[in-house]
Parts: C-alpha cells; sequence; structure tokens
C-alpha cells in the first residue's frame, strides 16, 4: 500500500531564480516562410516560425514515403520489382493545370528529378529507395507505390493514415514524390515529426546518411552509380560536417524546402525549412540554426536541497509528523534551449511503526510530460520515530475491550452448559 502525493516541478521552480538563458536565440532569423528546429529524441522545440502553417513540401515528400516503406518492409529490400508504363508515364505541368488537376495526381512531369526507369526494368526495392532518397527520383517513389499498395492511389492512402498515426494533423498527400497538387500541403511542424519518426528506423538512418550508392545491372540497364548531391553533405562552401542526412524540395509555387538532421555530442537536432526563395539560403538557415543551438551551454537546476525537507507525514500512531531528508540534492541538467517539462512526485511507503533515523521512507520521482521516468532519489526518516503514548494506551484498550468481550462471551457459554446440566439431573430425579 502506498500513499501518494504530486506537485509540479512549475510549483518547484518558484523557489528558485527563474532561468532563461534561451534568449539569445529569439533574435536568430531565417528567410525561409515556416521554420522549425526539434530535438529530434524529445521532440522539444528549440525554434519555431509559422509551424502549422500549410505549405507545399515538394520532394521532401520523400522523406515520408521511404520511412512508411522502410518501417513496414525493410524484409523486402532484395525483392525486384517491374516498372510498369503508369509509374513511369509522364504529362506536362500545363496538362495538369488544364484539367484543375483532376489527372492522376501521381502522373510524372518533364523536368522532374530521376532515375531513368525503363518500362518493364525490374530493380531491388533497396535501389529503388537509394534512388529515392539520394537523387530524389520521382519515377522510383511511383515505382515503389505501386508495388507496395498495390496501386499508387492506395499507397497514397496508406501513407496518409500513416503520418496521421505518427501525429501530423495538418499534412495531406496526393503522390508519394512531392510534384505540385493543389491540395498536396503539409506543415513545418509535421514535417519535423515524420523525420523524427524516421531516424527511429535503422535502415532509414543508414540510407539517409549515404553519400554514394552503386545501383546494380539490371534487365535493361547497366550498373550506375547515384551521387548524393546535396551540398550540407559534400565538401563545398555549405559543407556541415555534423550533418547526417538532408533532403531539399522544389517547385516553382513551393519554392526551395529543406529537411536537415545534425548531431553534435549527444543531441541530435532536426531543421525544417519551408518556401524560402534562394536555394543558397536554406542551407545558410539551416546551418545558423544548428550551431545557434549546439553552442548553447548545459543548464543545472536546483529542484529539491539536499537535508531536511519541508514537507512531512502525519502517521496515526506517532506523536510528531515524520520528517523526511534528502542524502543528496534533486538537480537536473539540460541545454537553454530545451528546458524540460517535468513532474515530480513523493511517493511515501507505508511503514510499520518504529520508523529509524535514516531509514528509507519514501521516494522522489521526476517523470517527463509522457510519464517516463528520469531521475529518483531515496527519502530518508530525518529522526527516530516510536508509537505515540496515547496511541499506544488505545490500542491496549482495544485489545483489552476484545478480551474482555471474549471472557463474557466464554462466561456466557459456561453458564448454558452449567444450566443444561442440572435441566438433566432435575429430569432425572
Amino acid at each position: 500500500m502506498f500513499t501518494q502525493i504530486y506537485f509540479f516541478i512549475s510549483l518547484l521552480f518558484v523557489l528558485f531564480s527563474p532561468l532563461n538563458l534561451f534568449s539569445e536565440t529569439l533574435d536568430v532569423a531565417v528567410e525561409a516562410e515556416a521554420a522549425i528546429l526539434m530535438n529530434a529524441e524529445s521532440g522539444k522545440i528549440l525554434y519555431e516560425k509559422n509551424i502549422y502553417a500549410s505549405y507545399f513540401p515538394a520532394s521532401i515528400t520523400k522523406i515520408a514515403t521511404a520511412a512508411y516503406v522502410l518501417k513496414f518492409f525493410s524484409d523486402k529490400l532484395d525483392v525486384l520489382i517491374s516498372a510498369d508504363q503508369d509509374s513511369i508515364g509522364w504529362v506536362t505541368e500545363e496538362a495538369k493545370r488544364k484539367s484543375n488537376y483532376t489527372l492522376p495526381a501521381y502522373w510524372l512531369v518533364p523536368g522532374g528529378t530521376h532515375m531513368g526507369i525503363i518500362k518493364d526494368e525490374q530493380l531491388s526495392l533497396e535501389d529503388l529507395l537509394y534512388g529515392l532518397i539520394l537523387v530524389s527520383a520521382n519515377d522510383s517513389a511511383n515505382v515503389i507505390a505501386q508495388y507496395i499498395g498495390g496501386t499508387v492511389p492506395a499507397f497514397v492512402s496508406h501513407l496518409n493514415a500513416y503520418t496521421k498515426q505518427i501525429g501530423c494533423k495538418h499534412t495531406t498527400f496526393q503522390n508519394p514524390h512531392g510534384l505540385h497538387h493543389p491540395e498536396h500541403k503539409t506543415t513545418a511542424y509535421d514535417m519535423a515529426l515524420i523525420a523524427k519518426e524516421a531516424l527511429g528506423i535503422p535502415a532509414f538512418c543508414k540510407m539517409f546518411g549515404t553519400v554514394k550508392h552503386t545501383r546494380s545491372q539490371t534487365n535493361k540497364q547497366e550498373p550506375s552509380v547515384l551521387v548524393q548531391n546535396h551540398p550540407l553533405l559534400k565538401q563545398g562552401k555549405f559543407y556541415y560536417a555534423k550533418t547526417l542526412g538532408a533532403k531539399t524540395g522544389y517547385t516553382t509555387l513551393a519554392g526551395h524546402n529543406l529537411v536537415a538532421v545534425a548531431k553534435d555530442k549527444e543531441r541530435t537536432l532536426i531543421a525544417v525549412l519551408l518556401k524560402t526563395k534562394e536555394r543558397d539560403q536554406l542551407f545558410k538557415d539551416a546551418i545558423k540554426l544548428f550551431e545557434t543551438a549546439f553552442q548553447q551551454p548545459k543548464v543545472e537546476r536546483l529542484l529539491l536541497k539536499q537535508g531536511v525537507q519541508k514537507f512531512s507525514q502525519n502517521l496515526p500512531w506517532a506523536s510528531k509528523p515524520l520528517k523526511a531528508y534528502l542524502e543528496e540534492d534533486v538537480k537536473i541538467t539540460y541545454y537553454a534551449a530545451e528546458e524540460p517539462e517535468l513532474q515530480c512526485s513523493l511517493e511515501w511507503l507505508n511503514l510499520p511503526p518504529p520508523i529509524q533515523k535514516g531509514q528509507v521512507i519514501g521516494q522522489v520521482y521526476l517523470t517527463d510530460k509522457e510519464g517516463s521516468l528520469k531521475k529518483y532519489v531515496s527519502l530518508k526518516a530525518g529522526e527516530d520515530l516510536s508509537i505515540s503514548w496515547a496511541f499506544w494506551m488505545k490500542q491496549y484498550f482495544e485489545k483489552s475491550s476484545f478480551l474482555i468481550k471474549g471472557m463474557k462471551v466464554f462466561g456466557i457459554i459456561c453458564i448454558l452448559i452449567f444450566l443444561g446440566g442440572l435441566g438433566f439431573q432435575l429430569r432425572r430425579r
């Protein structure tokens, strides 16, 4: 049995000087219309700008496509898939507009990125995925979708259900590659969630961080080398050594978009930038966001100081409250931009008397907003505590009363037995 008392860290914070060390990053300016910087492990948002506004994602859609496929079909990477005409066929962008976008949203358009897939060519799912991620191949996206979903529209339906499942509330995809459609939209926040989910898939992480992959020989073509051409990943003006992976997207209406992941020490961060006018500005903004966060120091906050605590417990058998003390400070450390949302709970053990000084009498727990335990510290008795004289007397008389009642019952039974015996003797006479 336990008695629980809950209080929130926010209530404890009033005992200490408030910290606001993230103010330096509030001055960061990015040219993208929408942007977010998120911790890939905790989901903590370090920076935000219009993160719930809807935008056309263009080719960063392919992160969602790859994540979904590798989440549920990573055991089929060796399967050979035959490309049908519907997957690699195309119409002009003008034709799509004139039809008011009633033509299939997945049909390709001239000039889009591709890996040169030929009708009836057989490629492995693995090679198709590398083509999707490294060279942003629209034809690869359709061939993958047709195989996984049976039809491309069926795949897109499953993809949308998947994004809703992981928490995306403002994302609707019309195709697996990101070519323009007026209803193909997402948000910076949703794309960060998708990237966070993708980073939890080992096969995705491996492909996302690959710079070069050799596509195997097929029934139609000789082997070829697929090369990641992302400025953050290759030596050059915008090379950023901390980058784990990155994906750009562009259409005339979407502008320049970017999802990038970088790691420094124990922290992995996700940056999403939507609708930037100049392509180079994407990489400048991404590096600026990453470096501002990575350069911040760690902060230590004292929550409960070691020694006798202000809280105590009244026990029915004790003459005074049970005082508690901590042998160590309860404190947390975090980066300035990532002050955690924690709950502190005090759990008393229901112990029989007496209690000795130094005996463990409970625990102090720190949990995050999802209820995951982050830290706990044992709470100990600050002094000896024995049964009070009043409680002892009460117990004694309660026990005595029970004995007296028992004796009365026993006496009645004896009298009944005596009377029964006497009546028997009288009847014999």
